[in-house]
């Protein structure tokens, strides 16, 4: 599994959480590939993502272009969010 990303490899992650209203697409660079997993180093925040290989097609691209049409995808079937408290009056 380790062919099909390489250290220094330029991957693009979508990242979408719903439940916080985050869709995102994050650059990364990839720091460490092992066996069954490898790292991803975001390129604005520096945040290290770990992933599967079994990630790779599903939340990971290998294209910008792919990720982006994942989250935007995401994004326009998103729930929305309730944000009004009701309280009881005594």
């Amino acid at each position: 599994m380790g062919e099909l990303v390489k250290v220094k490899d330029i991957l693009y992650y979508a990242r979408i959480i719903p439940t916080v209203g985050i869709f995102d697409v994050c650059q990364l660079t990839i720091r460490t590939v092992k066996e069954d997993y490898f790292v991803g180093c975001d390129k604005v925040d520096k945040h290290a993502y770990l992933f599967s290989y079994s990630d790779l097609g599903e939340v990971v691209f290998h294209d910008r272009k792919q990720a982006l049409d994942k989250v935007l995808v995401a994004e326009n079937n998103k729930k929305k969010i309730n944000n009004e408290v009701f309280y009881e009056e005594y």
